[in-house]
């Protein structure tokens, strides 16, 4: 059985009510983050009675897995954090003619795309599954794969050099998560991890004003969320941004932001990167000036 966590956040946001007052009596607000964002539950007991409250039925926000679904997961969780190895180890052990939906076969000729551009570094191959996808296997309304599946052949056609068809199919890419962006039946969390690659090539194409755009958009979105899930990294994006346009100070207060978010967030990698190599000269100026007040008392306004 697998949870359908955006649907419990969606009955939830229709009745006006927070996580915490949908917890009271029944477990920590924590209990229905997890619900409703990472699709799991510690008790099947917790998900009853939640369900319950809501006016629901367990069998509204739940779905009995297809062939193939555990390792999708995993492949999917492989591909957000561009361990595309292990992607292409968990690929391998499923049949591709045992699966039986057009959603499960288009998921696959979209991983198998990452695939071949990342692994087999056969870009003319990755195209051709991403194509696969896109017209054989794609659902009548916009998907989250269909997006992943355009950013694919961005990339692709980036590597080939042919940079207008790589701004069509990013732009598409963009244009199709706008669209799932209030849908809740998609994974937000999963969404920015889309968004932050896009922004990455629209930076590596030199697009700059289009990567602040979407930065500003998508950390909107988390901020009203009350999430500070890669602000750090988008933060970071940011400060790439100005840095390429020349506005050295905006960029560097962008570096520090996304340094003392990164802490916040354990993403220790980012908060190295930037205390122990970006702005680690500004850091010892920092400290110099504040150890010849040590011991001094002050006060802050």
């Amino acid at each position: 059985m697998v949870i359908i966590g955006s649907k419990i956040r969606k009955s939830r946001k229709q009745k006006g009510i927070s996580q915490v007052q949908l917890a009271e009596d029944i477990c920590t607000q924590a209990t229905i983050s997890m619900i409703e964002t990472q699709n799991s539950c510690t008790s099947f007991e917790i998900l009853c009675k939640v369900c319950d409250r809501l006016g629901l039925n367990v069998t509204d926000v739940t779905t009995n897995p297809e062939y193939g679904d555990k390792l999708f997961s995993l492949i999917d969780e492989d591909m957000r954090n561009h361990e595309y190895r292990k992607a292409s180890k968990h690929i391998k052990q499923i049949s591709f003619d045992k699966l039986t939906s057009k959603a499960s076969r288009g998921r696959y000729s979209c991983y198998l795309g990452y695939i071949n551009l990342y692994i087999d570094n056969d870009v003319n191959e990755a195209i051709y599954n991403f194509h696969v996808m896109l017209t054989r296997y794609s659902a009548d309304d916009y998907t989250f794969y269909q997006a992943w599946a355009n950013l694919g052949l961005g990339l692709a056609y980036q590597k080939l050099g042919k940079r207008t068809r790589s701004e069509e199919f990013i732009d598409v890419s963009t244009q199709i998560l706008t669209k799932l962006k209030s849908d809740e039946k998609h994974d937000f969390l999963a969404i920015v991890d889309l968004y932050v690659k896009i922004i990455d090539l629209y930076i590596d194409l030199k697009d700059y004003q289009r990567s602040i755009e979407l930065i500003m958009d998508v950390s909107g979105k988390l901020t009203k969320a009350n999430l500070i899930y890669k602000l750090d990294v988008l933060a970071e994006q940011e400060s790439k941004c100005y840095y390429a346009e020349g506005k050295n100070v905006q960029a560097t207060m962008k570096q520090f932001t996304a340094l003392f978010i990164a802490q916040l967030r354990g993403n220790t990698l980012l908060a190295e990167k930037i205390s122990t190599n970006n702005q680690a000269h500004i850091i010892k100026i920092v400290k110099e000036e504040i150890a010849k007040t040590e011991g001094l008392p002050t006060l802050i306004q």
